[in-house]
């Protein structure tokens, strides 16, 4: 009798404590207030404390100066020349010592692509950042360019026009345009744990900090007691998953980066995204709310994988205790809790969600059709997507559209449909990055316009840095593979300017590259290192490339052309 008497008082202390939960839910946040979150990104240069400056909202991120006796120190340098050389000159109006030292918090465009910009070619400029930087820098520009730089035109909405986009969550915009260019400046001073160094007479102490990227930094300056943490913390919750594509995030180094950052004791905290932070408590309290987001999120998703949700049952039910949910540093307007919990799923157990039913899933084109006459034919379809547009019930529009649009393509009133239901949820959403990627896809549907699959130009100078090892990775998973099944051939690349050489085979569907001019190649070019490099880089006209820059041992033009046109990514969606 007494178990069952505590069984039931304990019954009774549960639901007590449902009730007291569900009185205490948070307010919602509201698109009203994502759009009052723009008031964090006015355009100025703050006086941190006498010697640091920040620059916001000039772009996505903030570049920070630190002024030393006899020169400056710049943290983070842009998106893109130019709105770096805005920075630039606001920084140089402040003082007019030279860039003695850059430091890159990790390898995002945002904080690398404009580093030309600040320094003096007559002054040694020092360039600090973790010793992966390059090799995850490089990686996105020769193996993932065309796909991410898709996604995050869609996700910033750099194709949108200025009254419908909003703030992207952690900046005002993204200074990048079709004509914009880039020029990251190589790291000179790498390290793998903590580096400490002087510069222009300022102590730094860098650390890896592991988060948002593997190779993030900080930047502590101990006799200020002033912290950096690159885009470990900024005024939104955290992108543990961004809807752009990355690399599996692990959100438990995250929060263990963020309680390395909190033993500090940081009386000045000047983030990469959003506005500095002043005073030790309040410092201290936002990054603990921040740590204890990125672990309840991370801890109870796993929970859930353990109890055998799948991914579509866990992201619904994965919300921040109510205490967290009002911290103003984990309001939903960069990242979001339910994508959160779907990253965390796939990094610890992969694609497959234990259903049998998606070992072998039904084509997408087949799937359509088999739906669509199980539905009753297109007619039956599309009224039901029409009453469900008029009932306001935007996401099942999207869905079934989904199989509408595959079966018939040219569908005017399915498109419309879509069209209007993207527009209907980008008016409810809270995230910008959601309701820019509904606004684009809609516009891209509209044709008002078409996402390229690149923006930026790097300039000579940094095609010039970029190992070639990076361009011929970068034409390994461009290469037409059913194209190539039935190719065996070899090509040698002899760059005159360099005195190097390498030979690449196409094995019948798979690539091979080699050092040195290989005796049985089919064709031996000798090209200078940059012209091949604008040319694999769209930079330069193929037919005028290949009857201008290269010279030809064995082979010819003609053979040549037939060769590099295997490199295509595109390939046929059904």
């Amino acid at each position: 009798m007494r178990t069952l008497t505590a069984l039931f008082f304990a019954l009774l202390l549960l639901s007590a404590c449902d009730r007291e939960t569900a009185d205490r839910q948070p307010p919602a946040a509201t698109p009203e207030a994502l759009h009052a979150h723009g008031e964090e990104f006015e355009e100025q240069v703050i006086q941190v404390t006498d010697n640091i400056h920040v620059a916001i909202g000039f772009g996505i991120a903030n570049s920070i100066m630190i002024e030393g006796d006899d020169g400056v120190i710049i943290v983070d340098t842009m998106e893109s020349m130019e709105a770096a050389q805005r920075v630039a000159e606001r920084f140089r109006a402040i003082t007019d010592k030279p860039v003695k030292a850059l430091v890159y918090t990790h390898s995002h465009p945002d904080h690398i692509f404009g580093a030309a910009a600040f320094v003096d070619d007559d002054v040694p400029v020092q360039i600090f950042a973790h010793d992966t930087l390059e090799e995850e820098a490089d990686k996105i520009f020769s193996k993932l360019q065309p796909i991410i730089t898709r996604r995050s035109m869609h996700m910033y909405g750099n194709m949108l026009r200025n009254e419908e986009r909003t703030n992207v969550g952690i900046g005002p915009f993204v200074d990048t345009q079709p004509d914009s260019t880039v020029n990251m400046l190589r790291p000179t001073d790498t390290f793998s744990d903590t580096l400490e160094v002087e510069v222009a007479g300022v102590r730094l102490v860098l650390k890896h900090a592991p988060g948002e990227t593997d190779d993030q930094i900080l930047v502590w300056l101990p006799e200020q007691n002033v912290l950096m943490p690159g885009d470990n913390f900024y005024r939104a919750f955290p992108n543990l998953y961004t809807i752009r594509g990355t690399s599996y995030r692990d959100p438990k180094t995250w929060a263990d980066s963020l309680d390395m950052m909190r033993r500090l004791g940081a009386e000045i905290i000047v983030p990469s995204h959003s506005r500095p932070i002043h005073g030790a408590d309040e410092i201290y309290r936002h990054l603990t709310d921040y740590r204890d987001g990125i672990r309840y999120v991370y801890d109870q998703t796993i929970r859930m994988m353990n109890a055998g949700l799948t991914p579509d049952e866990l992201a619904p039910r994965l919300e921040l205790p109510p205490h967290l949910a009002d911290s103003p540093f984990l309001q939903p307007f960069y990242g979001k809790p339910e994508w959160s919990a779907r990253m965390i799923y796939q990094g610890q157990l992969g694609w497959f969600d234990s259903n049998p039913t998606n070992l072998h899933p039904t084509p997408p084109a087949e799937k359509a059709q088999r739906m669509v006459e199980l539905i009753g034919g297109e007619s039956a379809l599309a009224d039901a997507v029409a009453q469900a547009l008029e009932a306001g019930e935007y996401q099942w529009v999207l869905e079934l559209t989904d199989l509408l649009l595959r079966k018939a393509p040219q569908h005017d009133a399915g498109r419309e449909a879509r069209i209007q239901a993207l527009h209907g949820l980008a008016e409810r959403e809270i995230n910008p990055n959601a309701r820019h990627y509904y606004l684009t896809h809609a516009g891209e549907l509209a044709g008002d316009f078409e996402v390229p699959n690149r923006i930026v130009i790097p300039d000579d100078r940094m095609l010039e840095s970029i190992p070639l090892s990076t361009y011929f990775n970068g034409m390994a998973v461009a290469l037409d593979g059913e194209a190539a099944w039935d190719i065996h051939q070899r090509v040698a690349f002899e760059f005159t300017d360099l005195d190097e050489a390498r030979t690449l085979t196409v094995r019948h569907g798979v690539t091979e590259l080699e050092d040195g001019v290989h005796d049985d190649a089919d064709i031996h070019v000798r090209v200078d290192s940059l012209r091949f490099k604008q040319l694999l880089a769209e930079q330069r006209n193929p037919a005028v490339a290949l009857a201008r820059d290269y010279e030809f041992e064995r082979g010819g033009r003609i053979a040549l052309g037939r060769f590099l046109r295997l490199f295509n990514p595109d390939i046929e969606v059904e």
